[in-house]
C-alpha cells in the first residue's frame, strides 16, 4: 500500500478516478440509450430482421472479452489496456454514428462492445489499485451511481436528442467525453507490475462460436438450420467444458460449478435474464408504436425500471442477513412475474401509467452478492465476472428471441398482438427460473464447498 501512496497520490489519483469514471459512464449510458433510440434508428435505416442483434452485437462481444481483458492487463499493464480498450469503445461509436444500414450499425456496436468490454471491468480493477480496501467501498459506490445515473438520463437524453437532433449524436457525443477521459487517465502510472501468463485464446473463441451458434438458432428461418446450429452450439459447449478443464490458466473455471450457490445462482440468473429482463429493450419500440407515445416519453418509462433495480439493490444487503439468499431470489423472480402478467393482461391498450408499474416491478432483482460470498476474497473477481458473463450471455440471447418471435409472428398478427405473444413467452421463461431459484442455498454455509 505504501507503493501505491507514492505512485498515484493526491490531484493525480483524483483525476484519475474522474477518467475512468467518465469511461464508466459513458458504457452503462450507452447500454441505456439505444433502447429509446432504436424504433428511431429502426425508421430510418430499416431491416426490422436486424433490430435485436442492435442489442445482441454489442452485449456478446462485450461479454466474452471480460476475462480476456482482465489476463491482458495483468500481462500489459493497466494504463496500456485500458486506454486502447477505451480508444477501441471511441472509434466503435465513431462508426456507429457514420453507419447508412442496419447490417453497418450492427457490425459497428459489436466494434463498440469490444471497448467495453474492457473499459467496464478494468475500471473496478484500477481503483482496486488506487484505494484500500477501507476505502474502496466509497468508490464502487460511485461506480454504481453511474450505472444508476445513466439508467435516469439514458431514456431522457436519448429521447431528447431523437426528438431534437438526429439519431446518429447518440454517438458523437461518445467521442469528446471519452478523449477527455484518455486525456485525464495519461496521469495513471501502473503500480502492479506486469505477471507473464497464458492467455486461453483458444478457450474463448471456442466459447464465443458457442454463444454466437445458439443465437443463430434464433434468427435463421430455415427449420433444418436452426437444428444445425443447435447442435452446433451443444458440441462446441460440451467441447469448451473439456478444454477448460485441462486449462492451467482456463477462460472460466468449470470446477466453480460443483459449488451448488454458484451453479443455481448462475443457471437462475441465466434464465431470468433471458425471459422478461429482456423485455426493457423492446419496451420503446411498444410505447412508440403500439402505444402511440413520443419518443421522449417513450424513453422516461424506463426510469421505472431504474428506480426499482436500485430499491432492490439499496434493500438486498440487509434482506439476505435476515432471510438467507433462497427467499430473496424467489420473491424477486416472483415480482418479475407479476411485472409480466401486468404487460400480459394490458396487451396493447396498456395505459402509461400501468407500464411504468410494470418496469417498477421488473427491475427488482439481484445475484451478484451471492456469488461474491459464496467465494474466498480472492476469487470474488472470478466468481463475480462469471456471474457477469452468464447474466448478459442470457440477456443477449432473451433479445435475439425476442426479436425472432417478433420478426415470424408480425407476418401474420399486428405489432401490438405480436408484443402480446413476447410477453406470453418471457413469463413461461421466468417461470423457469423460478424453478431453479428454488434450488438456490438460503446461505453459504448451507452447502458442501
Amino acid at each position: 500500500m505504501e507503493e501505491q501512496v507514492q505512485v498515484n497520490t493526491g490531484s493525480r489519483r483524483i483525476i484519475v478516478i474522474i477518467s475512468i469514471t467518465l469511461g464508466m459512464l459513458l458504457a452503462a449510458l450507452d447500454t441505456m440509450i439505444m433502447s429509446t433510440a432504436m424504433p428511431e434508428i429502426k425508421e430510418r435505416l430499416g431491416n426490422f430482421s436486424l433490430y435485436s442483434w442492435v442489442f445482441s452485437a454489442y452485449m456478446l462481444s462485450s461479454t466474452i472479452t471480460v476475462p480476456l481483458y482482465g489476463k491482458l492487463a495483468d500481462m500489459y499493464g493497466r494504463k496500456k489496456v485500458y486506454s486502447v480498450a477505451l480508444t477501441i469503445f471511441i472509434i466503435g461509436s465513431a462508426l456507429c454514428g457514420m453507419a447508412d444500414t442496419m447490417l453497418q450499425l450492427v457490425l459497428f456496436r459489436a466494434i463498440q462492445g469490444l471497448g467495453a468490454g474492457g473499459v467496464i471491468p478494468l475500471t473496478v480493477t484500477i481503483a482496486g489499485d488506487l484505494y484500500s480496501v477501507e476505502q474502496r467501498g466509497k468508490i464502487q459506490g460511485l461506480f454504481s451511481s453511474m450505472w444508476a445515473l445513466s439508467g435516469i438520463a439514458g431514456p431522457v437524453v436519448g429521447g431528447w436528442i431523437i426528438q431534437n437532433w438526429h439519431w446518429s449524436w447518440i454517438f458523437w457525443i461518445n467521442i469528446p467525453v471519452g478523449i477527455l477521459a484518455i486525456a485525464g487517465f495519461l496521469m495513471f502510472r501502473d503500480q502492479v507490475a506486469p505477471v507473464k501468463q497464458k492467455i486461453d485464446y483458444k478457450g474463448a473463441a471456442i466459447l464465443a462460436l458457442a454463444v454466437l451458434s445458439f443465437l443463430l438458432t434464433t434468427i435463421v428461418e430455415s427449420g433444418w438450420m436452426m437444428l444445425v446450429f443447435f447442435i452446433l452450439s451443444g458440441l462446441l459447449s460440451f467441447l469448451f467444458t473439456r478444454f477448460e478443464r485441462k486449462q492451467s490458466n482456463p477462460l472460466i473455471r468449470v470446477d466453480f460449478f460443483a459449488d451448488p450457490m454458484l451453479k443455481w445462482v448462475n443457471i437462475t440468473a441465466f434464465i431470468v435474464s433471458m425471459g422478461l429482463f429482456a423485455i426493457p429493450s423492446f419496451i420503446p419500440l411498444f410505447a412508440q408504436d403500439v402505444m402511440g407515445y413520443s419518443p421522449l416519453v417513450s424513453g422516461l418509462v424506463l426510469m421505472a425500471q431504474v428506480a426499482g433495480w436500485n430499491s432492490m439493490s439499496i434493500l438486498s444487503g440487509k434482506l439476505i442477513v435476515r432471510f438467507g439468499y433462497k427467499p430473496l431470489v424467489v420473491v424477486s423472480i416472483s415480482l418479475l412475474l407479476l411485472g409480466g402478467v401486468v404487460l400480459l393482461s394490458g396487451g396493447y391498450y396498456l395505459v402509461y401509467t400501468l407500464l411504468i408499474v410494470a418496469l417498477f416491478i421488473l427491475g427488482m432483482t439481484t445475484f451478484i452478492i451471492a456469488v461474491q460470498e459464496a467465494v474466498s476474497p480472492a476469487e470474488r473477481g472470478i466468481s463475480t465476472s462469471i456471474q457477469m458473463f452468464f447474466r448478459n450471455v442470457g440477456a443477449a440471447l432473451g433479445v435475439s428471441l425476442v426479436g425472432a418471435v417478433m420478426n415470424v409472428s408480425s407476418n401474420y398478427v399486428s405489432l401490438g398482438k405480436s408484443f402480446l405473444i413476447v410477453f406470453m413467452l418471457s413469463i413461461l421463461i421466468t417461470m423457469l427460473a423460478l424453478a431453479a431459484g428454488t434450488k438456490v442455498p438460503r446461505s453459504v454455509q448451507e452447502h458442501v464447498r
